[in-house]
């Protein structure tokens, strides 16, 4: 089984809130969905430092994880 975490990274401005999602570049079958970024957890890693390596390496930023929001089990 392969680990993997996802962020939903909110942005609260005054009048609304933005919800931030990313488009997928590959593999083709999947190039131009949306999805919102993550990836593998490595082993040793517990969720939240992959969560932050993910993050830091996909988008180039830093993130404060609040709440591990939902775990869904599944089969790819």
């Amino acid at each position: 089984m392969i680990r993997v975490v996802a962020a939903v990274i909110v942005h609260n401005d005054a009048d609304q809130a933005r919800v931030l999602a990313c488009r997928r570049i590959g593999p083709p079958a999947l190039a131009g969905r949306w999805e919102f970024p993550g990836g593998k957890v490595e082993r040793g890693e517990s969720d939240e430092v992959a969560l932050h390596r993910e993050i830091a390496e996909e988008l180039a930023i830093e993130i404060v994880v609040a709440d591990q929001f939902i775990t869904v089990p599944s089969r790819w």
